[in-house]
């Protein structure tokens, strides 16, 4: 029987979301540990915090894979002064590998915006603006619903799919069947939905000039928060992992590392 490495994580990572897709800004791969890793139990998070460490450490995990680089920027000293420091001289300690499958995984099919359109209910999902690559990439989805809904209940599935304490929203749609969606920062992809026909389009880190662009007739714009819109990745990389390698042990974090608090 093979014994499971890091390496063989990371090339199936390779698979289902190439590092060649990526943006020019990005850090993925294996940020942490050596390929030849034996690995039996895994976690699966969006931030790799000291609290996802220790929980880490509590389960004997032996590699976890994040969708956000815990090395994101260039490390000019490592020390355990730093919260970064602290966190990565905890998982060197403790032997835990960490790879990271960020922008590459944003921009894959069944990926972070293909998840968050699962998790609100849309059907028939394509990628908003795609890659011409082999296999097919892109960033965002646009979806619908089996049936049209009235704005308001539109809102409430939303934030009850995604688990929002607030949404904030602009533009007026009297009912919503076509809807685009981009997990993370897609402000980008606005005038693509509006392009799609899309009734509507969530995604999050709008700025408050952003929300005008619904004075364009049709579209509501909808920012459910960072890490609202990300989160259903985690049990999707999880789950994705149990079905490949069923002799593994995958779990995903029970810690919300939300930064962001509403009163």
């Amino acid at each position: 029987m093979t014994t499971l490495t890091a390496g063989h994580i990371s090339t199936f990572f390779d698979k289902w979301a190439p590092e060649s897709t990526q943006l020019d800004f990005d850090n993925i791969g294996l940020l942490l540990g050596s390929k030849t890793k034996p690995v039996r139990t895994i976690l699966t998070c969006l931030d790799l915090t000291e609290e996802v460490v220790d929980e880490a450490i509590s389960l004997n995990c032996d590699l976890i894979v994040a969708h956000h680089p815990v090395i994101f920027r260039k490390l000019s000293r490592l020390n355990p002064d730093t919260v970064l420091g602290k966190t990565l001289y905890k998982l060197i300690s403790a032997d835990i590998s960490v790879l990271a499958a960020h922008t590459n995984l944003d921009a894959a099919r069944e990926g972070v915006s293909f998840e968050m359109a699962n998790q609100i209910g849309l059907i028939h999902n394509e990628f908003l603006t795609h890659e011409d690559t082999s296999p097919p990439s892109g960033f965002g989805v646009i979806g619908e619903y089996q049936d049209k809904m009235a704005a308001n209940e539109f809102l409430e599935n939303v934030k009850i799919k995604l688990n929002c304490n607030v949404i904030r929203y602009s533009g007026k749609r009297k009912f919503i069947r076509k809807v685009a969606v981009c997990g993370g920062s897609g402000s980008f992809l606005a005038s693509q939905a509006m392009t799609m026909g899309a009734d509507a389009f969530i995604t999050a880190d709008l700025k408050y000039h952003d929300f005008f662009i619904t004075k364009e007739p049709g579209l509501m714009l909808l920012d459910v928060g960072h890490y609202e819109s990300e989160s259903p990745i985690i049990d999707k990389m999880r789950n994705t992992l149990r079905d490949e390698y069923p002799e593994l042990t995958v779990e995903s974090t029970s810690v919300n590392t939300n930064p962001i608090q509403t009163y």
